[in-house]
């Protein structure tokens, strides 16, 4: 089973800032605060780092089996029988990774926009367009973020630029006042959202020509990192570390103190525009994934058909996962880092050695 389309390194690399950064953005930098106070800006670098090691290991699997995804390469490594079950793992994990995003979406409405309106209507909303999207394949998910990341881009840099005279550079002092420890802490927090580049290993074989996988990479997460340290760094330079570890959507938050005279602020509207689009896209990747990982690993010719059955699993797995958003920031502070690093890097890395032991390499189709 394949798809039909193809995408540039550009459009590659453009999908993983979409598969990180709407919900990095929103509730990460409040988490670090918290984590390793003033120096939250560190363990964004930290886990970029660290992150580098997914990027690593995804690109030597990706020039082993090149034209084959995640889930094709699974069955070449470790056979029929074992493969399919570790690649129905990395289909669950996406699926639960999807699941999680689209409860980040509706309570984010609900809390802080619209808090009489059920957040299982945000759900429905966003997943019936999400649906929409995978069904036309990868080539139209790539095109839509064509429009949206110039629209995200030029809004963050316009918070930035005018959050300025609210941002007080003591507040990033002292540098490392409690050790390197509080900076470790919050790294392994930031794992939980930069691992999420190991989504490229789904899709990577659809990214022509193949040897520009490793740029697409690269200039993924540095531009990742580089908008994830600017919006964390703003929040600290902005709220102090104590007053933005007890923000609970901090970029929401930076944009609602935004005002030049008086015809420039409340912009938090356009801010929420901009981010739905930014998490439609994130949404619609990862169901993507999901639908082609399970119509991969059963044989199946076609993916499309089981996106809309996946999508409301998705909703309402969502509905199930928590209670409050409380919740979600315990689930995103304790669970996710360990549950992120055994499917993001453990896993893949158990993937590239048992490859080398094995001597498997794929050259073509």
């Amino acid at each position: 089973m394949r798809e039909e389309g193809y995408i540039s390194p550009r459009q590659a690399a453009v999908l993983l800032w979409f598969a990180v950064l709407p919900t990095a953005i929103l509730f990460l930098p409040a988490l670090l605060a918290l984590r390793a106070h003033q120096d939250a800006w560190l363990s964004v670098i930290v886990a970029t780092l660290a992150a580098g090691a997914v990027a690593l290991v995804v690109y030597l699997l990706a020039q082993r089996f090149p034209h084959h995804t995640l889930f094709q390469y699974c069955e070449l490594i470790l056979g029929p029988v074992t493969g399919k079950t570790v690649a129905l793992i990395f289909v669950l994990a996406f699926f639960l990774l999807d699941a999680v995003v689209i409860r980040e979406f509706s309570e984010f409405l609900v809390t802080a926009v619209m808090p009489e309106t059920p957040a299982l209507f945000f759900s429905l909303s966003i997943v019936a367009v999400a649906v929409y999207a995978a069904r036309n394949g990868l080539e139209v998910i790539a095109r839509c973020t064509d429009f949206i990341l110039p629209l995200m881009v030029t809004f963050i840099a316009i918070v930035l630029l005018f959050a300025t005279p609210e941002m007080a550079p003591r507040n990033l002092l002292p540098i490392l006042e409690n050790g390197f420890r509080p900076v470790l802490g919050g790294a392994l927090v930031s794992w939980s959202f930069l691992g999420q580049i190991f989504i490229l290993a789904a899709y990577g074989a659809f990214v022509n020509p193949p040897r520009a996988l490793r740029a697409s990479l690269i200039s993924g997460l540095l531009g990742i990192a580089f908008f994830l340290s600017l919006v964390t760094m703003g929040t600290i330079l902005v709220f102090g570390s104590c007053e933005a570890a007890r923000l609970t959507f901090a970029a929401y938050a930076l944009a609602r103190v935004v005002s030049l005279g008086q015809f420039f602020e409340r912009i938090e509207a356009l801010f929420l525009a901009i981010w739905v689009g930014g998490v439609f896209i994130k949404i619609t990747i990862n169901l993507y994934v999901v639908a082609l990982g399970l119509a991969t690993v059963t044989g199946l010719k076609e993916y499309r058909p089981l996106v809309a059955p996946l999508g409301a699993l998705n909703v309402a797995m969502a509905t199930l996962l928590y209670r409050n958003i409380s919740e979600i920031r315990h689930d995103l502070l304790l669970v996710e880092p360990g549950w992120t690093l055994t499917w993001q890097l453990i896993l893949p890395l158990f993937l590239l050695v048992m490859a080398w032991l094995r001597g498997k390499r794929r050259t073509g189709i």
